[in-house]
Parts: structure tokens; C-alpha cells; sequence
């Protein structure tokens, strides 16, 4: 999902795959240098709920392990999980709903990891909406077709049983918040952060849905790869997944320390961050441990199905997940056990 208030700039990049093999400066010990490895984030700058990889990358996480993470921002959940699959990219940080639907149409990738599993994200409409039976005939603002904004506003179309033919898709880019304080959209799909900050400009504007209770098993995030990097590159991907995890156990016991990484990659003030933050924390939108439970995955996938995203068969868990990366990391770093959100699921 590619939800910012700032223009995002893709990057292109050639990523080199493979390993890096150890250099030897002449009358000099040898060392070896760290495994790159790169990630295609879906916004930019990044939403609060994606922090992980810059938290992880900005306090050493991952050169702790051996590797050199370049982070990619692309626009939206689709692209990166596209990128991914056609080799331009390692991990992609991907909408889970479109990856199950490129893993049904052939895709040969897998899921390792969720440390956002659960939709933190809000419908968020102009003041004359009052109810969800308002939004009909109302301009609603997504980035594509498929794309997880629209995904999210058909889930609450749904609630409100209305069709999509009842609205208008508006396609924007990926600064919902200013056509949405413009007036020129009537709802946008914004994170927590992005709702005080586009309520700040216009007070009228008001959450009229909030995703993690409309959907409350629907799968959000996933980091997901393709086979053949998992056969090539396990102990590099191993190594990421604990990176990512320490990053997000960091995030639920160390607000003085991650704070400030958010609002230096986030641009925005420390004041909505600091609120925000207190808001995902007190809804447990991260995940400490995997975060890939077959009860979300399953029901994920079937609501791709009924939807008509999937047409074929139905992929099974097992052909979605590959939990032996994030198992192997949790065998170093042990099950999360801290005071704040323990039981995500």
C-alpha cells in the first residue's frame, strides 16, 4: 500500500545477487565483506508501521549479521512484490493479499516473515460522510485497480453493501493526504499518522472505518521471496529476518531510541509520531516473533477467492509460507516474551 504524504520517488537499481567473497588486502589479514542484500519497501518516505528495516539498518542490526542491506522505495505493495518475482530486487516488503494472488496465477515465491501482520489503517472521509451508506456515488481514492488501497475500500464497500459500481475509483499517486485536504477525493485509505496529519490541515476529515475492526483476520504485510533465493541464500535471508525481528521487539521496549529513527525517515514531526506510535503500540499492529499464523494466512486467501482476485485453485498454507528462515532466527533469538503485545497473532 503507497499511502504518503510527501512525493515518493521510485529508485531503480541493479541489484547484485549472490554472494560476496572474502578480499585480501596485500600484507594484510584478509576479511571478509558483509552479503548485500536488497529490500523494496512500498512507500516513501516510509510509513510508521515499515520502520523495521531502518531501525534495523540505522542501529547495525544487520551488519551485526554479516550483511549490506540497500532499502528500495517503490510505489506500492504490488511493484515491490513485482520487482521481487522478476529478479530486481531480494525481499520485498509486499501486500499480502496480492502476494497470495501472484503465488495462485504461478509465482514461484514464498512468505518467511510478518512483523505487520495486522491492518493498522483507516478509511478516512470528508465531513459530510456520515455513515458507510454515504459513500455511495463518492469519489474514493486509490493508486490502482488490485493495488491495497483498493483492496481495503472494497472491504468496506462490502460492509456497507455497496458494489463497486455504487463509487468512483479515483486514481492518485501516492499523496493521498493532500487531494483528500484538496477536496478532490472524498475517502483515502491513510495509517494512523497520516490521519493526524491530514486532520490537522482539514478538521473535518474523520475516520469512518478502521481496518483492523473490519477485517480483523485479514493479513497485511508480508516479506516475502522467491524459491530459488531461499535455496541460494538462506543463511543471508536467516540473517535479515533476525535483523527485522530484533528491529521490531525494539520497537515495543524502546520508544526513546526508535522515536527518533521514525521521525528522521518519516519527515514528520516528532509530535505526530510520538502520537502515533502510541496508537499502533496500544492496537499491537507488529509482530515480535512470525507473525504468519495459518488461522490469518487461510482466511486471507479464501477472502481472495470470494472476491474473485484468485480464480483457480486456492494455494495452501504450505505452498504461501516458508516459516524455516524465521525459524532459525528465533532459534538464536528466542521467542518474544516482552510486557507489550505478546500475543499477536
Amino acid at each position: 500500500m503507497n499511502m504518503r504524504p510527501m512525493t515518493c520517488r521510485a529508485r531503480t537499481t541493479t541489484v547484485l545477487a549472490g554472494a560476496v567473497f572474502a578480499l585480501f588486502a596485500a600484507g594484510t589479514q584478509g576479511a571478509v565483506a558483509a552479503s548485500k542484500l536488497s529490500i523494496g519497501m512500498p512507500t516513501s518516505p516510509p510509513n510508521l508501521v515499515h520502520m523495521a528495516p531502518y531501525i534495523a539498518r540505522d542501529l547495525g542490526f544487520f551488519k551485526d549479521a554479516g550483511l549490506d542491506v540497500d532499502i528500495l522505495s517503490l510505489e506500492g505493495g504490488v511493484k515491490t512484490y513485482r520487482a521481487m518475482v522478476s529478479g530486481d530486487l531480494d525481499v520485498a516488503s509486499a501486500s499480502g493479499p496480492f502476494s497470495m494472488v501472484g503465488r495462485a496465477r504461478g509465482a514461484k515465491t514464498r512468505m518467511i516473515l510478518a512483523n505487520v501482520p495486522k491492518l493498522e489503517s483507516t478509511m478516512t472521509v470528508q465531513g459530510k460522510i456520515k455513515s458507510l451508506a454515504d459513500l455511495k456515488g463518492k469519489r474514493i481514492g486509490i493508486q490502482q485497480p488490485g493495488g491495497f488501497a483498493w483492496v481495503l475500500s472494497m472491504m468496506v464497500l462490502r460492509k456497507a453493501k455497496l458494489k463497486e459500481g455504487d463509487v468512483s475509483f479515483v486514481s492518485i499517486l501516492s499523496e493521498d493526504v493532500p487531494p483528500l485536504v484538496a477536496g478532490q477525493i472524498d475517502t483515502a485509505i491513510l495509517h494512523v499518522e497520516q490521519f493526524m496529519l491530514a486532520k490537522s490541515k482539514k478538521p473535518d476529515l474523520h475516520v469512518i472505518a478502521k481496518l483492523w475492526e473490519v477485517a480483523p483476520t485479514q493479513l497485511y504485510n508480508a516479506l516475502v521471496v522467491r524459491e530459488d533465493t531461499i535455496a541460494k541464500r538462506r543463511n543471508d535471508l536467516v540473517a535479515f529476518s533476525k535483523g527485522i525481528i530484533r528491529a521490531t521487539r525494539l520497537i515495543y521496549t524502546d520508544k526513546a531510541t526508535v522515536q527518533p529513527i521514525m521521525v528522521k525517515h518519516s519527515g514528520l514531526g516528532a509530535r505526530i509520531v510520538s502520537d502515533a506510535y502510541d496508537e499502533l503500540v496500544a492496537n499491537c499492529v507488529w509482530n515480535a516473533n512470525i507473525g504468519l499464523t495459518k488461522k490469518r494466512v487461510n482466511s486471507t486467501a479464501a477472502q481472495m477467492k470470494r472476491v474473485g482476485n484468485i480464480k483457480g485453485d486456492v494455494p495452501t498454507y504450505e505452498q504461501i509460507v516458508d516459516l524455516s528462515i524465521a525459524d532459525a532466527a528465533l532459534k538464536d533469538l528466542g521467542t518474544y516474551k516482552g510486557s507489550t503485545c505478546t500475543n499477536v497473532d
